[in-house]
């Protein structure tokens, strides 16, 4: 059964009035296996998912053993659809998410701010490393590239003022 885990940040803005997100970019991420031993590798979500074997369980035991133990999963949740089994993880998350859409980060509101929430299978996230698309908007409300966040930052090219800069963040089980 998936886990929950919100990825939570702060950003300086520097004339862009918001930015999201985006879950079709590359991802990198540290993880750490859900067991006794803790084990940590990164992890890289193509597409929204990504998925990683475990190498540190062999012969027999690696037989007996169940898939969370022998490989990690990692996908970006998405809402399930209407009239399919249940009503879905991320309904059940409507009041945390408040009136700000999911993956939209204004720089307004409580800090740290939810802006991602992934489903994890086998293994716990640690770290966010690298990658990330982000729509940006500046502070006309017009969307002004997709910005790739490189170490965190983005920088435009044609403006050197406009930047994002991703000062903080963390990983929340929800």
């Amino acid at each position: 059964m998936p886990i929950l885990y919100g990825l939570y940040v702060e950003a300086q803005l520097c004339k862009v009035s918001s930015f999201r997100l985006s879950d079709s970019s590359d991802w990198t991420f540290q993880v750490q296996k859900r067991s006794r031993n803790g084990t940590v590798a990164p992890i890289e979500l193509q597409q929204g998912v990504g998925r990683l074997e475990w190498g540190d369980i062999h012969g027999a035991d690696r037989l007996a053993c169940g898939r969370g133990e022998r490989e990690a999963t990692m996908r970006i949740a998405r809402p399930r659809k209407a009239g399919g089994k249940g009503k879905g993880k991320l309904s059940k998350l409507g009041k945390p998410l408040g009136e700000m859409p999911l993956a939209e980060y204004t720089g307004k509101g409580p800090f740290p701010c939810l802006v991602a929430v992934f489903e994890c299978e086998g293994c716990e996230p640690l770290e966010w490393t690298t990658g990330g698309i982000a729509c940006a908007q500046d502070e006309n409300g017009q969307e002004v590239v997709h910005a790739i966040l490189h170490s965190m930052i983005w920088q435009d090219p044609w403006d050197g003022e406009a930047c994002i800069r991703i000062t903080s963040h963390e990983f929340r089980r929800l």
